[in-house]
């Protein structure tokens, strides 16, 4: 039985890090740490002080709630190992509702399922099929506490499905998220920060065998750098370091640039540093926006040895 754990836990480890880069911040629960947003990835995965949509303003940083003017929806969907395990996708819905005098409310959920697999007892003997996912919802406030500076929180409950809970591979518990955003009108420039995934750690067999959460911070800046009627230029970058004990090498740098057209087309680039994960490499995306509905699409870059295509993230947004 404890065999059987640790195994799935071993194999859905390595999946999650050679599919994905955020993986290699450390510590367990894989989803907590891929970026949602088509348009933050975009941009070499600088999202931090980018929060200015409602992805932005949740799982980036929950302090941009305090400076949301407007309800809306979004959902990043994307095909984590393409051409070799399909059912294994990533997908983040968040939906946030601003109120008068109290700054804003969001609710959002991960949801990242490892498909089927066949368990085995202590004999050996197969005990039937069962599914592999991380779920974790949660819910963000933010608020302005001066006129160009707020803060924000998020709760989250995780729960971690790696075997059959009869066998001890159900593990679950919560995490906070504290965040600030610092917004510099004259240089039209935002400073951000989050500190994620801050809570107990997850037990799975024994409490000797515990596993924290992939707690890490992330520190960046969004400048627009040029505006007009027509066009726009923005330039954001972050760092993120794990705070996971015994992790203090496993950094990664983040920047980019979004060139928008019109208030209706972006293009977009940015590097993406993972030293440990082995990736350096850059990144890109489009956006479309037709009224209150914008499309954003991202391709980011995998571990070079990992032998798999690029990540394809889609989100899709409606401001209401």
């Amino acid at each position: 039985m404890k065999r059987l754990v640790t195994t799935c836990l071993i194999v859905l480890a390595g999946l999650a890090t050679a599919t994905v880069s955020h993986a290699q911040l450390g510590g367990t629960g894989a989803s907590l740490n891929i970026q949602p947003g088509g348009r933050q990835n975009g941009m070499g995965a600088a999202g931090v002080a980018v929060a200015d949509d409602a992805t932005g303003a949740t799982w980036w940083n929950p302090a941009g709630l305090g400076f949301t003017q407007k309800a809306s929806v979004m959902l990043t969907w994307a095909q984590l190992v393409p051409g070799l395990a399909d059912d294994v996708s990533y997908n983040y819905l968040t939906y946030v509702q601003p109120v008068e005098g109290w700054g804003a409310f969001g609710v959002g959920v991960i949801f990242l399922p490892y498909g089927e697999s066949i368990g085995t007892d202590q004999s050996g003997a197969e005990t039937g099929v069962f599914t592999s996912n991380e779920f974790s919802p949660a819910l963000y406030y933010g608020t302005q506490i001066l006129p160009d500076l707020a803060v924000g929180a998020s709760l989250k409950y995780v729960r971690l499905q790696y075997a059959p809970d009869s066998q001890r591979g159900v593990g679950s518990t919560f995490a906070f998220d504290f965040a600030g955003l610092y917004r510099i009108p004259a240089a039209k420039l935002n400073l951000g920060m989050n500190l994620q995934n801050m809570g107990p750690s997850v037990t799975f067999v024994n409490e000797d065998q515990a596993s924290p959460l992939s707690r890490n911070i992330k520190v960046g800046f969004g400048w627009e750098a040029y505006a007009t009627d027509q066009f726009a230029i923005l330039l954001a970058g972050d760092f993120n370091q794990s705070l996971v004990p015994g992790s203090n090498n496993l950094k990664t740098y983040h920047g980019g640039a979004e060139l928008t057209v019109g208030r209706q087309l972006a293009g977009r680039i940015g590097y993406y540093s993972d030293p440990v994960g082995d990736i350096e490499d850059l990144t890109f995306g489009i956006g479309l926006r037709w009224e209150r509905l914008l499309l954003d699409f991202a391709s980011i870059p995998q571990a070079k040895d990992s032998g798999l295509d690029n990540v394809k993230k889609i989100t899709l947004g409606f401001t209401f």
